[in-house]
C-alpha cells in the first residue's frame, strides 16, 4: 500500500472518528481551508517568546499534509478555524522528516513511521486540550487501522506545554539533537502495539534546560517520561518559563 493510499484510509477512519466536541467542533481539513491554516500557523509565529520553537511550514509543503501524504485535523470554534494538528507519513529514506533515520532504526521499519507534524493553538483557546485530544485521535486511528507501528514528533525543549502534552499521550523522548538548520528539538517516540516497560528502580530527574546531561542519559539508553514544574521556581520574564520544569528519565527494561 502506497503512501497516498494508507493516507487516504487513516483519513477516512478519521473522518468517522471526529465531530463536535461541546463548543468546538474537530474535522478533517481539505484544500479549502489552506488559507486559514497558514493564517494560523503565522498567528502562531508572531506571538511565540522565541523564534526557534516552530519549523514553519511552507504553502506547498502544508498542501501535502492535506491527504497526499498526511492529512491536518482541524478544530473550528464558530466555524473559525481555532487550532490544527499536521499528521504526515514521510518516505522511507527522507532524511528529513522520517525520524526513525534520527533513531538509527532499520530496514522495514523506516516504513513503519508516522509523524504528529505540527500542532498550532490559538492563543485565545488554549487551556482546553484541544492539542490533546486531537493527539489521542490520531493514536486511536493509527492503532485501529495498523498501517504504521510508530508514531514520532519533534519539539522543542523550549515549548513545555507541548512537551507536556506529548509525554501524557505516551510518547517518550528518545532523543535531542539539531533538526531543520540548527534548532534544537528533542525526538519523541511511541511503539502503538508494544510500549516500553520502565524499570521502578532506575530513575533520575534533570532540568529541561540542561542539555549535556540529558544527552548523557539518552546515550545511556535512558528515555524522558514526563515533565513536572520545579517546586517553589517563579519566572522573572516569560523567556525564563523553561527553566521552572524538570524532565524525569528511566531505563527501560531489557
Amino acid at each position: 500500500m502506497g503512501l497516498k493510499e494508507k493516507s487516504q484510509q487513516i483519513g477516512a477512519r478519521l473522518t468517522e472518528l471526529l465531530g463536535g466536541e461541546g463548543e468546538y467542533r474537530m474535522a478533517l481539513l481539505d484544500l479549502s481551508h489552506l488559507k486559514a491554516v497558514m493564517d494560523l500557523q503565522q498567528t502562531i509565529i508572531e506571538e511565540l517568546s522565541r523564534n526557534d520553537m516552530l519549523q514553519p511550514f511552507p504553502e506547498d509543503f502544508m498542501r501535502a499534509h492535506i491527504g497526499e501524504k498526511g492529512q491536518i485535523i482541524g478544530v473550528f470554534y464558530h466555524d473559525e478555524l481555532i487550532a490544527f494538528r499536521n499528521i504526515y507519513f514521510p518516505d522511507p529514506d527522507d532524511e528529513e522528516w522520517n525520524l526513525g533515520i534520527d533513531l538509527e532504526c532499520k530496514g522495514k521499519n523506516l516504513e513503519r513511521i508516522a509523524n504528529l507534524q505540527m500542532v498550532c493553538v490559538h492563543p485565545d483557546h488554549r487551556g482546553k486540550s484541544l492539542a490533546l485530544r486531537m493527539n489521542n485521535h490520531v493514536i486511536k486511528t493509527l492503532r485501529e487501522v495498523k498501517t504504521h507501528r510508530y508514531l514520532s514528533a519533534t519539539v522543542s525543549p523550549y515549548n513545555y506545554w507541548n512537551v507536556r502534552i506529548l509525554l501524557n499521550c505516551g510518547f517518550v523522548i528518545k532523543k535531542l539533537k539539531d533538526k531543520y538548520s540548527g534548532k534544537l528539538r528533542y525526538i519523541v517516540l511511541q511503539d502503538l502495539f508494544h510500549p516500553l516497560i520502565f524499570s521502578s528502580e532506575k530513575m533520575c530527574t534533570v532540568n529541561l534546560l540542561q542539555f549535556e546531561e540529558q544527552k548523557r542519559l539518552l546515550a545511556e539508553g535512558y528515555a524522558g517520561t514526563r515533565i513536572q514544574r520545579v517546586f517553589g521556581f517563579h519566572a522573572p520574564h516569560r523567556k525564563e518559563l523553561s527553566k521552572g520544569f524538570e524532565l524525569v528519565f528511566k531505563l527501560p527494561e531489557r
